[in-house]
């Protein structure tokens, strides 16, 4: 497939299917808020589908870069009641795999082709890939994403795993650890995790806004501008070094629902935040209570939110925690991969 441009926004330019050319892959993708062969509007159907199928071949590429051929697994969630997707590669003992907020599962191909010892499991959060759209009001965030994880174990049967978590991803992977700690072995968190060491974000709190903000998250980006804004993510370098991840980012995430999920998201996380106690950054007493043994790997300019020293600091409160700074940025792993899977892989062994 390849990608161009219509009216300066990126846009698939071709209906091939992908991973072998099996079209069962598009079978249950949520198209237009609604399941393929729903009762939905024909034409508008078919440019999602469009949609979806370009997202998936992009992902596919980035995949079969690294020489790798996921296989592909529906998981329809009861409680939650959320459809996802997951994507398995490797074999070894289990790592479910987190994306941090407007990234995709393809960010993790280049990582999980340098763990040997594992399988990587990596999920589509809702709203973004081939996920759900989520409307979070009036939700509870930590106990949702709780039920969520576990409902992914029950369907995928394990028991327990080991958790690799980004940004968004990695608090999502505190929480999980915390309130349900018989499923965690260990955890992985690279980059700032949101609000859980106290960040603020607050840059990102217009996208909050009603209107305004599913606005700003679901209308078309020429790709200079979108390349801008991953930059403030990925890192300036990584956008150059990566362009087809640049692409199939934009692809996962500006598709139905995406806006809803985020800004609602982003509404309720900034209200726990606020609120008195803080509900989603997470207390001295409740890192002092993680059992499991966590790794924290922070770009040496991973600098925008929270600075190293302070986040640092609260990895010490850790009773097993370890606080690496390595090269790069938000995602070091995209600048410095040897650095990260390594730390990884001897941690994973110890």
């Amino acid at each position: 497939m390849a990608l161009t441009t219509e009216e300066g926004c990126i846009v698939p330019t071709s209906r091939s299917l992908v991973f072998g050319g099996d079209a069962r892959l598009l079978e249950g993708v949520l198209i237009s808020g609604e399941v393929v062969g729903g009762n939905v509007d024909q034409e508008r159907r078919a440019e999602s589908r469009l949609q979806m199928t370009g997202y998936l071949e992009a992902e596919a590429r980035i995949f079969s870069a690294y020489a790798l051929s996921p296989s592909v697994r529906a998981l329809s969630l009861t409680q939650p009641r959320v459809r996802l997707r997951a994507l398995e590669v490797g074999a070894g003992e289990p790592a479910v795999l987190l994306h941090g907020f407007s990234h995709c599962a393809a960010h993790w191909a280049p990582l999980v082709s340098r763990l040997s010892d594992v399988r990587g499991v990596i999920l589509d959060l809702p709203g973004h890939g081939a996920a759900d759209a989520v409307d979070y009001r009036g939700i509870d965030l930590r106990a949702w994403f709780t039920e969520m994880l576990t409902g992914c174990l029950d369907t995928l049967g394990l028991k327990q795993v080991r958790l690799i978590g980004h940004s968004q991803g990695a608090m999502i992977a505190f929480w999980f650890a915390l309130d349900a700690p018989t499923r965690v072995r260990s955890v992985v968190a690279i980059g700032t995790p949101a609000v859980a060491f106290g960040a603020r974000l607050d840059s990102l709190r217009f996208l909050t806004r009603p209107g305004i903000g599913r606005l700003l998250l679901w209308m078309p980006k020429p790709p200079a501008a979108y390349r801008q804004i991953m930059a403030e993510t990925m890192g300036g370098p990584a956008v150059r070094a990566y362009p087809e991840l640049v692409r199939s980012t934009y692809l996962a995430t500006h598709r139905s629902g995406y806006a809803k999920t985020i800004s609602s998201y982003l509404r309720e996380m900034f209200r726990g935040a606020d609120a008195e106690p803080r509900r989603y950054t997470l207390s001295d007493d409740e890192l002092r209570r993680l059992t499991q043994p966590v790794l924290v790997l922070w770009g040496a300019e991973d600098t925008r939110f929270q600075s190293i020293e302070g986040a640092k600091a609260k990895a010490s409160l850790i009773p097993h925690g370890r606080f690496e700074v390595v090269p790069g940025g938000h995602e070091p792993w995209l600048d410095d991969l040897d650095a990260c899977a390594g730390l990884i892989s001897v941690f994973h062994s110890g």
